[in-house]
């Protein structure tokens, strides 16, 4: 039975409240148009950062509805409620019921366009790994190669060794290597072959941990935002179809 008595600081905290879930609820709705300028759809990154963006600031808009419906109880509570408040275009809470659906829908959706863009990020990035360790092949290549050739013609000539010892300061270790590779030649292009090998080795480590980088950064994701989203989807729409369904007249027996 409700008191006919209704303190007034009661009803105030009741305002309050509906008030501060109301002004949280529009806050975020502003702020989420404002994400998707400037609008670019066709932009991966855009797209992550988009649904990210969402599903980070999801909860805000739940606190903001429970926020309104806590103060509903809480009029009802105190007896200021109407005794079977009725839904429609004009009842505010009808408003907000419609907003957690729309909102329920909107994460739902967010889920495969989350995963789809994540994938293909992942997809971009592994190409450029990819394309960077080829031409970063090719690069050791060209380099091996131009480096083979001027020690080859270096060592063709007694004189152009002198010349180069003369100007270079070379170590024991180093005129050996020279002596050896003007001595068998066949060791200079063994020795290139295994600097070759061993960078190669490098690069292609490299590409690897780039790749497991990238699809992991997919799978956490993935997992964080789409799992997320799927919760918060779900939040909503309890709360938007609860709204509805409670806020109908009851038929009296």
């Amino acid at each position: 039975m409700k008191g006919t008595n209704t303190n007034p600081i009661s009803i105030q905290a009741a305002q309050f409240i509906k008030l501060a879930g109301l002004i949280l609820i529009i806050f975020t709705l502003i702020n989420y148009i404002l994400l998707l300028f400037p609008l670019n759809l066709g932009d991966i990154e855009w797209r992550l950062n988009f649904t990210t963006q969402l599903v980070n600031q999801g909860i805000l808009p739940i606190l903001g509805i429970a926020l309104m419906f806590a103060a509903y109880g809480f009029e009802d509570i105190v007896g200021v409620s109407k005794a079977q408040p009725q839904i429609g275009w004009n009842n505010l809470k009808f408003w907000v019921c419609l907003v957690s659906l729309f909102l329920g829908i909107i994460f739902l959706l967010l889920i495969p366009l989350h995963i789809t863009s994540a994938l293909a990020g992942s997809n971009q990035a592994i190409e450029k790994v990819n394309q960077d360790a080829v031409d970063a092949q090719k690069q050791l290549e060209e380099r091996l190669s131009q480096q083979q050739a001027q020690i080859t013609n270096l060592l063709k000539s007694n004189q152009r060794i002198e010349d180069f010892v003369g100007d270079v300061e070379l170590t024991e270790d180093q005129l050996e290597t020279f002596e050896k590779f003007k001595n068998n030649p066949a060791a200079l292009e063994a020795q290139t072959k295994a600097i070759k090998d061993e960078l190669t080795k490098q690069i292609e480590a490299k590409r690897l941990e780039a790749e497991q980088r990238s699809q992991l950064g997919v799978f956490k994701s993935t997992i964080k935002t789409g799992l997320g989203s799927l919760l918060l989807a779900s939040c909503y729409l309890t709360f938007g179809w609860g709204g509805m369904r409670g806020s109908k007249p009851r038929r009296s027996r």
